[in-house]
């Protein structure tokens, strides 16, 4: 396969100056990108986002590239459409499809969607944003006002449901979280096996959400920038008069050497009883949302609780491979607790099991793939 490959590309580069538009058209998209939005009362910023990628998809930021988004207002109305230059010139909104009385939040509606953007518009590679509420992990059914991902009619997605609805059979080069604290160690192990990387905060994202008009175009290049897309938020939160934001790239296949030193480390700390005898004043917070139980913290500063010098040197060493790129400003947001000061941060949040929240911690060791293989 890889010497027709060779073949294919040199008699390509031979021909080029024979080769019509109409036969580099035929060749394919190089990559498409699906932005799954579950608006809730998210819309009016949400569509700011939208109105700066269109400011900027332009054929040459496209790359070739298809941009489709998939908007729903609700479980009664959603809409399928693509950010395109029209034959006039002007980049605009194409009118795909209508749906009613469907849920985004419901794994079969997720996957019928990706199924149907991956059908329609093939390309030789895929990313996905995701734009709406999120508390990471954290169970839609401990608190009615927690929610893993999305929020629709009072109704959640759950970490393992958003798991379900990307199918299988896609590989996607990027999955980015335009999301609250969807950055926890949990979520991206969860959903390791479905993106190379995952792009995400483990804190608030500030309702402005992503800088599209700056970083859209990295979405789109041959190897996805993703140095420029987290960059690029970093920077727009450092200058911003909220100026809070934390952003992190993980690349998921250095997950489960993270996940074996981990379970090294608390195995020979005495597993979840040296875990609730943590300090957890003294370590990092990174997220404290809304009617939450519970803090989540930065990972590597409670592993460094934890660790001894030699254990936490090869736990670094580990970290360093699967976060790639990490960028804080010096406050983060904190809907619980208001500004918290970052004194460290390694990119991925943590929840340490905790003896009081026996509910949650349950349903954390029966439903997080992380437990799973940290802790068993």
């Amino acid at each position: 396969m890889k010497s027709k490959y060779f073949i294919y590309i040199l008699l390509t580069v031979l021909t080029f100056g024979s080769c019509t538009k109409e036969e580099f058209e035929k060749q394919g998209p190089k990559r498409t990108v699906l932005v799954y939005v579950v608006a809730s009362n998210l819309g009016s910023y949400i569509n700011k986002n939208i109105d700066s990628m269109i400011s900027v998809a332009t054929p040459k930021n496209l790359n070739g590239g298809n941009l489709i988004i998939y908007y729903s207002k609700s479980d009664k109305t959603a809409e399928l459409y693509q950010i395109k230059e029209g034959s006039n010139g002007v980049v605009t909104k194409h009118h795909i499809a209508d749906y009613t009385n469907q849920s985004a939040i419901d794994p079969e509606v997720m996957r019928s969607v990706i199924n149907k953007v991956v059908t329609d518009f093939p390309a030789e590679s895929y990313g996905m944003i995701f734009s709406s509420h999120g508390t990471s992990w954290l169970p839609s059914g401990y608190n009615k006002m927690l929610k893993s991902f999305g929020e629709e009619g009072g109704k959640n997605m759950e970490i393992y449901e958003l798991a379900e609805g990307i199918p299988d059979e896609y590989h996607f080069d990027f999955l980015l979280f335009d999301v609250c604290s969807m950055g926890g160690v949990e979520c991206v192990y969860e959903l390791k096996d479905k993106a190379d990387h995952i792009i995400a905060s483990p804190a608030e994202v500030i309702a402005a959400g992503f800088p599209y008009q700056t970083i859209l175009p990295y979405f789109f290049e041959k190897n996805v920038n993703l140095e420029g897309i987290a960059k690029g938020f970093y920077e727009f939160y450092k200058n911003n008069e909220s100026p809070y934001g934390c952003i992190a790239v993980t690349n998921t296949s250095e997950l489960d050497n993270l996940a074996a030193i981990t379970k090294e480390i608390i195995s020979a700390n005495g597993g979840e009883d040296g875990i609730y005898s943590l300090p957890l004043g003294e370590i990092q917070t990174l997220s404290y949302l809304p009617s939450a139980p519970t803090r989540l913290y930065d990972f590597s500063d409670l592993i460094k609780h934890l660790a001894t010098d030699e254990q936490y040197a090869r736990f670094t060493a580990c970290m360093d491979k699967a976060v790639t790129n990490r960028y804080s400003t010096d406050y983060i947001y904190c809907t619980k607790g208001g500004t918290t000061k970052v004194d460290t941060f390694s990119g991925l949040s943590i929840y340490p099991p905790q003896e009081k929240l026996t509910q949650l911690t349950d349903w954390y060791r029966n439903n997080t793939q992380w437990y799973k293989a940290v802790y068993k």
